[in-house]
């Protein structure tokens, strides 16, 4: 929700400031345009600074630490394809698998540790690149995963904003989804009780917003799960640094990952006994 304010925000604020140069401008003019062409010229820069606003916005992101791109190059029992717009880690599981989308800003590659510990542990990772690392631009990116391969338990999840979007999805396709995992993330319409929820958050997390994410507990399904990891916090699910706001981790980021994947084996092993 926060989101969608500051985009409005930006908006109005990038707008009045188009109209305010178009009028400076029609001001200095000794023979002044009709008003039909001041709102065309103030509506035309309002859009200029909207574009290289959002131009300079998503030119800066986080990139994927030397230690998540490491993952690449070990050798280990979890195979790591690159796939169309992603990674597929195939590990020793063969029923149960679960399409991650990303957080805001992150590069994909940040979060191949947690990946990998989640494949060891018997589920397969399909590690998804959003489109300009935004996850509202690639809601439907799970589409190539559920046309292509057929598990006998599919999660869908994601980090952050990614998990607001991947719960969006699942409740768009319940038919093809069996279970949602959000990380330090809550989901924005209601999900059918037909699907399984795993809600994972640090307790030092500081960038999730404890109060939109009790209040979107009225969307859970009926059968969710909570897990808190203790120590841990917002940026941590990945290996892309430190976040301005995030709370200060007592616990290392292989811990609070190991916590995570553990988590997600759980619930998937519960669904596939069903």
């Amino acid at each position: 929700m926060k989101y969608a304010w500051y985009s409005m925000i930006a908006l109005v604020l990038a707008f009045g400031a188009g109209f305010f140069l178009a009028a400076l401008v029609r001001r200095k003019l000794k023979k002044k345009p009709p008003l039909w062409a001041h709102i065309l010229s103030g509506t035309g820069i309002g859009i200029l600074i909207c574009v290289a606003a959002a131009f300079g916005y998503l030119s800066v992101h986080y990139s994927a630490k030397e230690e998540a791109l490491q993952v690449l190059s070990e050798s280990s029992g979890v195979k790591i394809s690159p796939m169309d717009g992603g990674y597929l880690l195939d590990g020793p599981g063969e029923k149960a698998a679960l399409i991650f989308y990303p957080g805001t800003k992150v590069e994909a590659e940040a979060y191949l540790p947690l990946m990998k510990r989640t494949a060891e542990k018997g589920v397969d990772c399909f590690l998804l690149k959003m489109p300009m690392n935004m996850p509202f631009f690639g809601k439907n990116a799970a589409d190539r995963v559920t046309a292509a391969y057929d598990y006998e338990t599919l999660l869908i999840g994601g980090h952050s904003l990614g998990g607001y979007v991947a719960a969006g999805y699942a409740a768009e396709h319940e038919d093809r989804i069996d279970g949602v995992v959000l990380l330090a993330a809550y989901p924005p319409a209601q999900l059918g009780d037909s699907l399984r929820l795993l809600s994972v958050y640090g307790s030092e997390d500081g960038e999730l917003g404890m109060e939109s994410y009790e209040s979107a507990k009225r969307y859970y399904p009926k059968d969710s799960t909570e897990v808190i990891i203790q120590g841990g916090n917002h940026a941590q699910f990945g290996n892309y640094g430190s976040m301005k706001n995030d709370g200060e981790a007592t616990i290392t980021a292989r811990e609070q990952q190991e916590q995570t994947a553990d988590a997600i084996v759980q619930i998937a092993q519960g669904l596939l006994r069903k």
